[in-house]
Order: structure tokens, then sequence, then C-alpha cells
């Protein structure tokens, strides 16, 4: 499941339409702080709405919506379609924390970016996740409530489905770089045509590890409240990928690192000795030295 940069530009542009009027109607000092926490609170409220009718209240009523896997849709009539395809789906589990917010100098409007992980079953009962990033907009209504004018969502790349265990995650502003497989270099194939021996080494992905397992094990012994406690139920072979990092706000930049991905599921205790559920870690090595993770939202279970 992807949205594409394309399909995101109509809002795009309508964002920098915004930003300009709001400027240019900007004439006296605001109160930056009270305008961002009524945001937030209002984003906080979003993320527990239980139905399609508590959802749609955060949108204004000429909103702009992009959920993930779906088409561009304005207006509430329009809109209440794929939010009802959204949260129908067989045992969703939604999360979100936003990550940066920013407040136009007009005091009107917000512009909020957040982290999401999504959970479901397909059609198959086959568990499906997936992570990305949610852009927000925000405009103060005549009656000084904030509503969301502009909702796109992109998708990362789709994980690994998890185990049939379960857990809802607690919510985490964790920034960590999502981490993709990439298509093999040539350069990992022997001129012969034959494969590559086991250990392969490129300038672009460096050597392959040899001691991952350690090296991810050793990982969650220093970072896990009840390292005791661990259950592996997979520890992948490492395969040549990247992670992606992206910087900047409106205007966004993607910078990508090379190595070898290895993915990890285990469960593990939190602090008040209760297992959280399954989860997939990401581990982006060079040679034997982790160099990035993709990291799930996490509960309680991490120092």
């Amino acid at each position: 499941m992807k949205v594409g940069l394309l399909a995101s530009l109509p809002i795009l542009t309508v964002i920098f339409l915004l930003i300009g009027r709001q400027s240019a109607l900007a004439r006296s000092p605001v109160d930056v702080s009270a305008s961002e926490a009524a945001v937030r609170m209002a984003d906080g409220d979003w993320a527990a709405a239980a139905n399609v009718d508590s959802w749609m209240s955060f949108y204004a009523a000429d909103a702009m919506v992009l959920l993930p896997n779906d088409q561009l849709a304005r207006s509430k009539e329009l809109v209440r379609q794929p939010v009802a395809r959204l949260l129908a789906l067989s045992h969703l589990s939604l999360t979100w924390q936003p990550v940066e917010v920013k407040v136009a100098r007009s005091g009107a409007l917000v512009f909020l970016i957040a982290a999401y992980e999504l959970r479901f079953d397909d059609s198959n009962g086959t568990p499906v996740s997936d992570r990305g990033s949610r852009l927000e907009v925000w405009k103060t209504q005549a009656d000084g409530s904030w509503k969301c004018i502009v909702d796109t969502w992109n998708l990362d790349a789709s994980g690994a489905p998890p185990p049939d265990t379960r857990a809802a995650s607690t919510k985490s502003s964790s920034g960590a770089p999502l981490v993709q497989a990439a298509t093999p270099s040539p350069d990992a194939a022997q001129e012969s045509g034959t494969a590559a021996p086991a250990r392969a080494s490129t300038t672009k992905y460096g050597d392959m590890p040899t001691n991952y397992e350690e090296a991810i094990r050793k990982y969650f012994l220093e970072r896990l409240k009840n390292p005791e406690s661990v259950q592996y139920h997979e520890i992948s072979k490492p395969e040549q990928g990247y992670t992606t990092e992206i910087t900047g706000g409106l205007l966004m930049r993607e910078k990508r690192a090379y190595g070898w991905t290895v993915t990890t599921t285990i469960n593990a205790k939190d602090s008040h000795n209760r297992y959280v559920g399954f989860k997939t870690y990401t581990f982006l090595f060079r040679g034997e030295k982790i160099v990035g993770a993709r990291l799930p939202l996490p509960g309680d279970e991490m120092n």
C-alpha cells in the first residue's frame, strides 16, 4: 500500500496558497503557544475517536483528505466514505504521534506532521502493518475551535506482517528512520554470472554482517526493561537495503544510507511485568555494526 508524492501535489499547492494568504493577513502578534497547545489537544482527542461520526467532527466542511491507499476527497460528504472504509478494516489498530508542529504568523493556521502506524487484517485474514507520515493543516474557526482543513497520509514501505498475537501500541514521538529493501546491486554477483560468496562486500552496501544475531540480542539486552523476558519469533537473514531519513518541513528532502537489513520480531515485558505483544524491528548493518534502525511504536518495554 503506497500513496505517491504526485497524488499530494494538489494538496501541497493549496497549502502554499494558504501560507501566503495567512502571512499577508498577519498584522498583530498572536499567542503561538496557545495555538499549538490547542491543536495538539484536538489532535490527541482525534486519535481517540472510536467511530466515523467522531472522526468526521475534526474536519472542516471543505476539508481535503487523502487517506492511505485511497483517493483524494473534498467536502464532508465525500470524505466520509474513505473514513468509513478505513475504520471498517478488520482488527484495525491505528496510532499516531505529532513529531513537528508549526504555527503560521497569523496564528490562524497550524501545520502538524505526525508519524503513524496502521495495522489490520486483509481480506484473506493476513495481518498487514504499515507506517508513514501524516500532514495535517488546522484552521481556527469563527467560534474559536480548530478544524482540520488538509489531511494527507503518506505510507512508507510496508513492514513485515506481524504474528497473530497483536497488541495496541502506545503512542511515541520516535523519529526513527525507515528501512526499505533494495534491489541487489550487480556488483553483488561475480563477473562469471555465478552467485556472490556469502560474505559479499560492495562500496555501496559495505560488508555483509555475519554476527548479526549476536549484535541484535545485545541491542535488546541493553535497551529492554526486562531483557530476560524477550521472546524471539524470527531473525531474518541480511539483505541489501537502505534507510530513508526525511528532513525539512513542507519542503521535505530524502537522505539515504545503504547497508544490510535484518528484521527481528520479538515480544517482551514492560515495567509492569506484562507482555506488550510481538513487534517487528528492522536493523541496518554495515559490516558488524548497527548503523540504523526502524523501530515500531513502543509501549513501556524499552528504557
